[in-house]
């Protein structure tokens, strides 16, 4: 086997050039997700677009919804049923928060 960048031989288990560094062609792949999406982060409540807990924008953001649409949601749902300022806690209680995004270390 032979680098498509260089042109040295290579062996079979190698996974980079050791004359130019370039990545071999049998260098192992990984998989891709099965179901064809990118790897969603874990659900948290937003520190940026948050009114009362974070827990409307935290939704928005992970699911890629319109925030304003999500909000008057929750407020339906909050207003038309008693269920949903139960649910609104139990979301606030459970989800975690947004970690804080702290500045580069510019040393």
């Amino acid at each position: 086997m032979f680098c498509v960048n260089c042109g040295q031989k290579l062996e079979p288990t190698a996974r980079f050039c050791p004359s130019c560094g370039a990545v071999s062609a049998a260098a192992p792949v990984p998989p891709p997700n099965p179901a064809g999406y990118p790897q969603a982060p874990q659900l948290t409540r937003s520190r940026s677009q948050r009114l009362i807990a974070g827990v409307c924008g935290g939704m928005a953001l992970h699911y890629g919804w319109d925030i304003s649409v999500t909000r008057v949601i929750t407020a339906l749902f909050v207003v038309l049923t008693g269920v949903g300022a139960l649910a609104y806690i139990a979301a606030w209680v459970i989800i975690p928060e947004e970690p804080l995004a702290l500045p580069p270390n510019t040393v």
